[in-house]
């Protein structure tokens, strides 16, 4: 489905934003060492990681239906077979 691929883009389009704000809190990447900006950058990881955990349940969840689906197909053609 779209949905967990949009929910896996935004995720990944989190990380490396947070990973930018991050790298910009660094003496290599801004100014000096900037505590609040590696604050806010680790404090907007955990949502970020949050989308990415949850789409890959739903796609699980979804290989998992159709395993089942497929399952249920399989065991009506061989009750059909042992009841014909």
């Amino acid at each position: 489905m779209i949905l967990w691929r949009v929910m896996q883009v935004v995720g990944v389009l989190g990380i490396l934003a947070c990973a930018f704000l991050a790298w910009q809190a660094t003496p290599w990447g801004g100014e000096g060492w900037a505590r609040a900006r590696l604050l806010y950058a680790g404090a907007g990881a955990i949502p970020a990681l949050a989308l990415l955990g949850i789409a890959a349940i739903g796609q699980a969840l979804r290989r998992q239906a159709a395993a089942t689906t497929a399952l249920k197909a399989a065991l009506e053609r061989i009750e059909k077979r042992l009841g014909a």
